[in-house]
């Protein structure tokens, strides 16, 4: 099983464990963009992080990590529990209480996401 299952997202960033979700793509400034979350446990917070890197790969260049370059993420909240953490992501970001992912395997999302075509809505029906 790929994601998380719900009851388990607490556990994992209290064992100090990042959480991230592929989002899909976004286009930004006119170029093809893709996105994704990160939730990162941090001494005694959860921090959400947001990352939008150009779509650079495909089924053999899935590393989307690379496509950020020098840039870094964007700190979108630092919050004092895992719930509240999730909840914000759930409720400003759009993720998905369904889709989250220990770190690393993401990219096993990005490569489903190219092979469906890249589709505009991320999931894609049927995903």
């Amino acid at each position: 099983m790929r994601f998380v299952a719900p009851t388990f997202l607490d556990s994992t960033l209290r064992r100090g464990k990042s959480l991230e979700q592929f989002l899909g793509g976004v286009v930004l400034n006119g170029e093809n963009s893709i996105r994704w979350l990160e939730l990162r446990p941090v001494e005694e917070s959860i921090q959400v992080w947001e990352f939008v890197a150009p779509d650079l790969g495909d089924q053999e260049n899935l590393d989307f990590y690379e496509f950020l370059g020098s840039e870094e993420g964007t700190l979108a909240a630092t919050l004092s529990s895992s719930s509240e953490a999730l909840a914000y992501a759930h409720e400003h970001l759009s993720a998905t209480s369904l889709r989250w992912l220990n770190q690393g395997v993401a990219q096993d999302e990005y490569r489903d996401f190219i092979v469906a075509g890249r589709p505009i809505s991320w999931p894609a029906a049927g995903a």
